[in-house]
């Protein structure tokens, strides 16, 4: 298998981690400093000790030799995190995903400037169909209530697509070290406001599962699978967490989605495992 094919396999991976993460986030009830303190400074915890055990001796030098590309992509990191839980709060799920299923796009325009990589032709069929697919999944709930939420999906994708192509460009650099980075830069982000510690054992069990698996894993794929596999494709992958996660809140809370979501979320599961397959023949 090529490593281009073994990039999308991993990010597919990733993908089926972190989709009940929106789910978790509306059942822990948290403020929003309190989440982004929590889902910042458990998941560092989670890297530290992945870094620890693949580094060793080194680990303090991978750190050093992350330079200007890791500062940035920690800042990336940090405001993505943030910016999911702001989106998450104040606009609905189903919305936020929508916007941040933009993220390939922007991350196909970077590379096109900045890698000079050009997308085939099949690509851009792809990502036609996926804004077809996150416009008819959007098509009749989007809500200027939560215009603030949409604004931060958007910011969302841009950091995202942003993060991909910093990977790609910078491949030769080892830029796990920064995902923690970003970590602390968002914990303190949230060390100023008011923090919740009084949780409940059911909030503890889902903060345990969201901060050491569903979160840490999926973005150590993320800062991993753009090395070999171009980031526009990578995140087209990453469309799919609209996919479920939505089904997750379907089949949780009871949140039925309308049938345009079925309908667009069809769509884009189809086009996504038709590329994903082409792609690892390929």
């Amino acid at each position: 298998m090529s490593k281009s094919a073994q990039g999308l396999l991993w990010t597919f991976f990733g993908v089926i981690i972190i989709s009940p993460d929106s789910l978790l986030i509306r059942l822990l009830n948290l403020t929003d400093y309190s989440l982004i303190f929590y889902r910042s400074f458990l998941p560092a915890i989670t890297l530290l000790l992945f870094i620890l055990w693949s580094y060793k001796r080194e680990t303090v030098n991978v750190f050093l030799l992350i330079g200007i590309p890791g500062i940035a992509y920690a800042i990336f990191y940090a405001i993505t995190h943030i910016c999911f839980v702001y989106a998450i709060q104040y606009t609905s799920v189903a919305n936020t995903l929508v916007i941040v299923a933009g993220a390939p796009i922007f991350a196909a325009f970077f590379s096109i400037f900045f890698l000079k990589e050009q997308p085939t032709f099949f690509t851009w069929i792809i990502i036609g169909v996926a804004i077809a697919s996150m416009l008819t999944i959007g098509w009749g709930s989007y809500t200027t209530t939560g215009i603030f939420g949409d604004f931060m999906a958007l910011i969302v994708a841009i950091t995202m697509g942003a993060s991909g192509v910093v990977v790609r460009y910078f491949k030769n650099k080892d830029l796990v070290p920064a995902c923690l980075l970003g970590c602390v830069l968002a914990g303190i982000y949230a060390l100023p406001f008011e923090i919740e510690f009084n949780l409940n054992l059911t909030q503890i069990v889902y903060l345990s599962l969201m901060c050491f698996v569903i979160l840490p894993v999926p973005f150590v794929i993320l800062t991993i699978a753009p090395k070999y596999t171009p980031a526009y494709q990578v995140y087209l992958i990453f469309l799919l967490e609209s996919v479920f996660g939505t089904a997750w809140v379907w089949f949780v809370i009871n949140e039925v989605p309308s049938i345009n979501t079925i309908v667009g979320g069809f769509m884009l599961l189809s086009s996504v495992i038709i590329y994903t397959i082409i792609e690892t023949r390929k």
